[in-house]
């Protein structure tokens, strides 16, 4: 009688891809890699590690275009920043009414952050606030946007209110507006589908600011 022949499988290691050598990557894709790797893992996972593995080459590679994690890091902030300034001045030049443009940038600004809700969390909060600050020691560009439209609705005759007035007016509806955010990234915002909470807001602003009531800032 026949003997069985036995028969085994052999495991194939999967196939690796060679290692991509240092001279053929770029700073602007270590950057992209950046961003993908905050897209798809979140803060948290934002690391060299990731990066190189999303790049296909040794952890050591992205030292050789910057000096550590954390000046990644400000590059990225410095492109959002860009990033939500456009967005913001699109806003602002949907129209010459200061009142819509204020609806306009409030909106704009809620679109940034749910479109790129880790970016935000790195620009503005899990310590990224710090660099921001570094980044940007004075105002931020985004900032100055809504700031000049207060103050231009001042001048104008449009908000009735003191002109020494309109930091304080920026800074109050600013910090609503990213309190507003914060809530919603945090699951926080209860809401009906059909609600908007941004003009449901700038609805109460622009009645207050239409008011002309006593104000000093």
């Amino acid at each position: 009688m026949e003997r069985a022949v036995r028969l085994t499988t052999v495991k194939r290691r999967p196939l690796r891809l060679p290692r991509r050598v240092r001279g053929s990557i770029s700073r602007r894709e270590i950057l992209e890699a950046a961003v993908a790797v905050l897209s798809e893992k979140g803060v948290e996972g934002l690391s060299m590690r990731h990066i190189a593995q999303h790049m296909g080459c040794s952890v050591a590679s992205p030292y050789a275009y910057f000096s550590s994690q954390e000046e990644i890091i400000r590059h990225l902030i410095t492109e959002g920043e860009k990033k939500l300034t456009l967005d913001l001045k699109a806003a602002q030049e949907c129209s010459h009414d200061v009142y819509v443009q204020l609806d306009a940038i409030a909106h704009a600004y809620w679109n940034f952050s749910s479109e790129n809700r880790e970016l935000h969390k790195l620009m503005f909060n899990m310590g990224g606030g710090r660099l921001y600050r570094q980044v940007f020691p004075s105002l931020p560009t985004s900032y100055r946007v809504f700031l000049e439209t207060i103050r231009e609705g001042i001048i104008s005759g449009a908000i009735p209110y003191p002109r020494t007035s309109y930091p304080s007016i920026a800074r109050t509806m600013w910090s609503w507006m990213y309190g507003l955010i914060v809530l919603e990234m945090n699951e926080v915002l209860r809401r009906r589908k059909t609600s908007d909470p941004v003009k449901e807001g700038i609805a109460l602003f622009h009645h207050l600011l239409r008011s002309g009531a006593n104000f000093s800032g």
